[in-house]
């Protein structure tokens, strides 16, 4: 793993624990990125890593060497297969999110309904493209709601109302 990035983890989460985020995240990526766990080698057919990249670095707070090898860190981690908090290697998905806000500001309150982070920059690099790949005309109806967003959205008191003094199904438009 870069120094760089080494730097960071340990101010942030300790040395123990940084090197426990290291050996998590090489086990996962290690043969990809070869024996030393290299930042720099993504695979040529991740094309979105630079899109994510450049998401990741518009938001970016954290200056110099560490900032980029971080920023390089959460790119490469979304091409994983699990929750982003660990395919970082990390313990529990609230240190990610606290890491988002500290790291990335802006990211982190644009996402204030709470989305899982892979599926939120996802979502942010369509809108950006203006494709649309949800079905349902928003979030809250939508039948896949809880593979996004790990809470849910409660309804306002106007809503409520409303839906209250509705008789039949529910009409859109």
């Amino acid at each position: 793993m870069e120094v760089a990035l080494a730097r960071f983890l340990c101010d942030r989460f300790g040395e123990a624990e940084a090197g426990r985020i290291e050996a998590r995240w090489c086990a996962t990526f290690g043969q990809v990125a070869g024996e030393r766990c290299e930042l720099m080698a993504v695979p040529d057919r991740h094309e979105e890593y630079a899109d994510l990249l450049g998401l990741l670095l518009e938001d970016l707070v954290v200056a110099g060497e560490e900032g980029l090898a971080l920023a390089r860190w959460i790119a490469w981690s979304c091409m994983g297969e699990g929750h982003l908090w660990e395919d970082l290697g990390l313990p529990e998905r609230p240190q990610l999110t606290r890491m988002m806000a500290d790291c990335f500001p802006a990211l982190r309150a644009r996402n204030s309904q709470d989305m899982r982070w892979k599926k939120f920059f996802y979502k942010q690099l369509c809108d950006r493209a203006e494709v649309s790949v949800c079905r349902a005309p928003s979030c809250s109806v939508c039948s896949e709601y809880s593979v996004c967003f790990v809470t849910p959205i409660l309804p306002s008191a106007a809503m409520l109302d409303r839906l209250a003094g509705e008789s039949g199904p529910a009409r859109f438009g």
